[in-house]
């Protein structure tokens, strides 16, 4: 997130298209909203804030003064289904052909592995487990209505950027992890500084994956064994970085190949009446074999800096052709 709140991060390619294209520029600093004209055309981007609300993160499209600012688009909002409900986004992603981990409600567990997930909502809220031989699900509770099992799979989580059915940008994310060391507990492990700028790791977040893997806080692994401390997306543990994570251009031509297979058949599953000029993401997991398993859609995303190339060109189609004739 701490690229993507970086404002010159995200002005900056839509600069450079603007000095490509002779266009002009300009920025409400009331509202944020960026107006672009090229070529007798002009098209306003709105503002993306990320923040807080009622103990949560959210987004907004309006500045708070503590809300981070997470990129433009071309609209306000846009819904649809399958970026709504992983049921139905699992559903349609497996009708479609693509790999997706199973999922169930009710009965006996269709995988080792696997979580507790809420239907809705994003940032990993609401996630339990993982769950399994060592660490069994015991809760005699029923799910609640939007909950159901997921397989879990083990692997790097991903996070594809889309502008409509184009793979713009690709982050994977390696689990969080200790190293034992056959001595010391993976609590004293965690409180070790590994250097000077290095934070000690409270391990709380990390208790049921722990017991997934036979541990707890208080374990001592054995040397070198690989200990996860979390498997989502977004952990507590995360470093703060300013850097592109960007890894669209370095992983294998199978891995890019998944995603492509994958934003064409999910872009053509959007409601056609906002389906044009849509920025969205995937999310998936990576596992040792390349394989991706993905996992859900979501329709308004903090936006990747590398989504404002292909998204002016759709904007602007044609304007760029003739700004470059004129210039000829």
């Amino acid at each position: 997130m701490f690229f993507f709140s970086r404002f010159t991060k995200q002005v900056d390619p839509i600069r450079r298209w603007m000095l490509q294209h002779q266009a002009k520029m300009s920025l409400d600093f009331a509202t944020f909203m960026l107006t672009l004209e090229s070529g007798g055309r002009s098209v306003t981007l709105h503002p993306r804030f990320a923040g807080e609300h009622a103990g949560r993160t959210a987004y907004f499209d309006y500045f708070s003064g503590e809300s981070s600012f997470v990129g433009w688009l071309p609209y306000r909002l846009r819904r649809w289904e399958l970026a709504t409900d992983k049921i139905e986004f699992k559903r349609i992603a497996s009708a479609r052909g693509l790999r997706v981990p199973a999922g169930w409600r009710g009965g006996s567990p269709l995988a080792d592995n696997y979580i507790v997930k809420p239907a809705r909502g994003s940032f990993g809220l609401g996630m339990r487990g993982p769950f399994g031989p060592l660490y069994p699900y015991d809760n005699p509770n029923p799910l609640g209505q939007p909950e159901f099992f997921e397989q879990f799979i083990v692997g790097s989580s991903a996070k594809a950027w889309f502008w409509n059915s184009t793979l713009v940008a690709l982050e994977v994310l390696t689990p969080p992890k200790l190293y034992g060391d056959g001595v010391r507990t993976l609590r004293q492990l965690a409180e070790d500084k590994r250097g000077n700028f290095d934070l000690k790791l409270a391990l709380e977040p990390s208790a049921d994956i722990f017991r997934w893997q036979g541990l707890t806080a208080d374990s001592v692994a054995e040397k070198g064994r690989e200990v996860l401390l979390d498997f989502r997306y977004a952990t507590p543990y995360d470093r703060v970085t300013l850097k592109n994570r960007d890894v669209l251009s370095q992983v294998s031509q199978s891995v890019r190949r998944q995603f492509e297979v994958a934003g064409r058949i999910l872009h053509n599953e959007i409601d056609a009446e906002v389906r044009d000029n849509t920025a969205f993401t995937v999310d998936a997991v990576i596992d040792a074999e390349d394989r991706v398993w993905f996992l859900e859609m979501n329709s308004h995303p903090m936006i990747h800096p590398a989504v404002y190339g292909p998204m002016l060109e759709s904007l602007f189609e044609g304007v760029a052709l003739e700004s470059a004739g004129a210039r000829a």
